[in-house]
């Protein structure tokens, strides 16, 4: 019986669609097909997840195709080195993202070499927009034989059986596929329109219930699934942005609970051997609808079955916050709520096309989460079309007085793929930018015989009409005050004495920003300002072949180049500068209530032992965890900090009171599986900074008689979020 595809081929440039079959009734001749999504592995895994979706694409062409051959999947590049030494594939596909681009095309390259008869394909969002550099992209790229734009099951299939009729040859194929792209023998460019989308996502037999990703159980990597396809927003920033992916198409609860309870199954035994014990859901808006409920009731029966997961790693709804928040509570403070803001400026927001996010909807996600006692962060883009350095500060002033725990801010990628790439927007703002090496995104294999070269670039706007360069860097220390002295908690006991004093907490960090820095805390900040400036190369060529001259990818493997400048520089901070950074917080806070006229003895006396208080519980966290650090203390920080409303003079202890800062458990445990998986150094702790609740991890004081109650450590601490 023949098996036929409904698909349809969505004009770009009409909102009608072409319908045509798709006939997948062919006989294999014994064809092997081999996917990859490929990860640097040299300086640390840069890509945790799981290749769920190439193993989307093989179960979905599995289950059409009657192949002789099961599909074989590949993460990491010394596994298909080896592979490719016992035999070579027929087909080979590679995913495209941002993170892993340049080191699919060096694959694809060494293995077009080896074997010219082997047919590469490519597929992903990291691929131009417009058809023109389309085009431009396959000719520069000709060990790519076909890329497919869009969505890749079906366009997939579609392909394999194409070239089973075509007898494996390229200068074969008849037919015009949909979101197959591709130059044919006869030097014409094969342009498609892309291909209707999948309604129903349980069309795709899940990778997981059908033993894909067995292999990938193997602690370094994330487990990763997808309810929903699709964004009804349309941010220009983002790929999810374009008008093929406003329609939001889901998975049914059924399969949904099943891959749930499967991996869950698989977690926990990793998390046994020491391994890590979290989830990414991929979707664009979790929570934002009905369904991400029963979704989270299917995590929480995992949680309480497997232990698993303790860390959800996902982007919440941008819009209908009550039912974002009735889903964390469903999943035990796994999920961290975020409050994609990315700018608060009407004007910069009308240019990205997010008017229709409510920006108060984002703010009372802030204070809400406080009260549930949920962790939430905030997103901030620097580089925005019309966004300057007042707007910007503005932006981080409301986000942090709407207490917001985390501000995470990024700089704004030119991603190929959304329509705020395109010539015209960066001509109408006068984008400036400059290309740099994504961090751990760099390495070399030897494949078949020859040693590849493979660094991933990306290139990011440092300046605009309404912002100058000079202002970027500016920007790009503020972000650095943040991630110190507001996220994670660092500085909590601080920060809360500023809020009691009825004080601004952004009001602080303008201060520290102003205040000029001295000791370790001024070195820190100038060797990460020279590093803002030096990262950033003018030309893209230049720096492709800055990489491949010798050395220079053994730099960046060690750590002299090529690392997350913040995490880093913040990481360094909380190894070996916490006495410099409580001295400089010191200063500005005393000439905060100076300012204030609010600087009395007793408020200096109390922000002395809030900062000792601080500064103990951030003492070695990441090596010898089992030191105890101690600080007499005059005040009863504990009971200020869970009982808000209290006066100064009735926390004062009766005399001086030791208060040890010890670890439990739970933490240790926490701590020592990270550090297993990244490691101690400034590289590592970074890391670690990157998939870890903090907050959750630093000490916590307490007095002696405080030592003697069995659960004072880990009160509501039961469920503290690891990945």
């Amino acid at each position: 019986m023949m098996t036929l595809i409904k698909i349809g081929a969505q004009n770009n440039t009409s909102s009608n669609n072409i319908r045509s079959e798709i006939n997948l009734d062919v006989q294999d001749p014994g064809i092997k097909i081999w996917l990859v999504d490929p990860t640097y592995t040299q300086q640390q895994i840069s890509s945790e997840s799981m290749p769920s979706a190439v193993g989307g694409i093989a179960t979905f062409t599995e289950k059409h195709i009657k192949l002789k051959h099961p599909i074989r999947i590949f993460k990491y590049p010394e596994k298909l080195a080896m592979a490719l030494e016992n035999e070579i594939p027929d087909v080979i596909g590679f995913s495209n993202y941002m993170w892993n681009s340049e080191l699919s095309l060096a694959l694809a390259r060494r293995i077009k070499e080896y074997a010219a008869d082997t047919i590469v394909v490519m597929g992903g969002p990291n691929y131009p927009v417009v058809e023109s550099e389309q085009e431009t992209f396959l000719r520069k790229h000709p060990e790519i034989d076909f890329h497919i734009k869009g969505e890749g099951e079906v366009a997939f299939a579609n392909l394999i059986a194409e070239l089973i009729r075509s007898s494996m040859k390229k200068s074969n194929l008849k037919s015009e596929l949909p979101s197959v792209h591709y130059i044919r023998s006869d030097g014409i460019a094969q342009i498609t329109s892309s291909i209707e989308r999948i309604k129903d996502l349980t069309e795709i037999p899940s990778p997981y219930l059908e033993g894909k990703m067995d292999e990938f159980f193997d602690g370094k990597l994330q487990p990763v699934i997808q309810t929903t396809r699709g964004c009804p927003f349309a941010c220009t920033f983002c790929v999810e942005g374009m008008s093929y992916y406003t329609k939001i198409y889901r998975n049914k609860q059924e399969k949904t609970q099943s891959e749930l309870h499967y991996i869950g199954s698989k977690m926990q035994e990793v998390k046994n051997k020491g391994g890590r014990n979290d989830l990414w859901l991929v979707d664009s808006n979790f929570g934002m609808y009905n369904e991400d409920l029963e979704t989270c009731k299917s995590i929480a029966e995992c949680q309480t079955k497997y232990n698993w997961p303790e860390y959800i790693q996902c982007d919440t709804g941008k819009n209908n916050k009550p039912r974002v928040l009735s889903a964390a509570r469903l999943v035990k403070g796994a999920m961290r709520l975020s409050g994609s803001v990315q700018t608060l400026d009407s004007d910069v927001l009308k240019n990205i096309k997010r008017s229709n996010i409510s920006g108060d909807s984002l703010m009372q996600l802030a204070v809400e989460a406080a009260e549930i006692d949920a962790d939430s962060r905030s997103e901030i883009i620097l580089g925005l079309p019309g966004e300057s350095l007042k707007s910007h500060f503005q932006t981080i002033d409301t986000v942090i007085d709407a207490r917001f725990n985390h501000v995470n801010t990024y700089q704004l990628m030119m991603l190929p793929g959304t329509e705020i790439d395109s010539p015209e927007t960066r001509q109408e703002f006068d984008m400036k930018t400059r290309f740099r090496i994504l961090p751990r995104c760099f390495g070399y294999y030897d494949v078949l015989g020859k040693q590849i070269v493979a660094a991933e670039i990306e290139e990011v706007c440092v300046s605009t009409n309404t912002l100058s360069f000079e202002d970027y860097v500016k920007c790009r220390k503020m972000h650095l005050l943040i991630h110190i002295y507001h996220n994670d908690g660092l500085f909590n006991t601080a920060l809360e004495f500023i809020k009691f004093l009825k004080l601004s907490p952004y009001g602080w960090l303008e201060l520290l920003f102003e205040e000029k820095m001295i000791g370790a805390v001024k070195e820190l900040f100038e060797k990460y300002e020279q590093d803002t400036r030096q990262e950033l190369w003018l030309n893209r060529d230049e720096l492709v072949q800055n990489i491949q001259n010798p050395g220079v990818v053994d730099s960046y493997i060690s750590g002299d180049l090529g690392y997350n400048l913040l995490f880093v520089h913040k990481a360094i901070a909380m190894s070996r500068f916490i006495p410099d950074l409580k001295k400089f917080a010191k200063i500005t806070l005393e000439k905060l209530l100076s300012r204030n006229e609010i600087n009395s003895v007793e408020n200096l006396d109390f922000l002395n032992d809030a900062l000792n208080y601080d500064a103990c519980c951030i003492s070695n966290i990441f090596e010898n965890i089992e030191k105890t650090p101690t600080a007499d203390m005059k005040y009863d920080i504990q009971k200020f900090i869970s009982e808000k409303n209290k006066k100064l003079e009735e926390l004062r202890f009766k005399k001086p009171t030791k208060i040890s800062f010890a670890m439990n458990e739970s933490q240790q445990d926490i701590l020592r599986r990270s550090l297993k998986l990244y490691g101690s150094t400034d590289l590592g702790v970074s890391r670690i900074l990157t998939k870890v609740f903090v907050k959750k991890i630093l000490r916590t004081g307490s007095t002696s008689d405080d030592l003697q109650k069995p659960d004072i450590q880990i009160k509501n601490s039961a469920d503290w979020p690891y990945c």
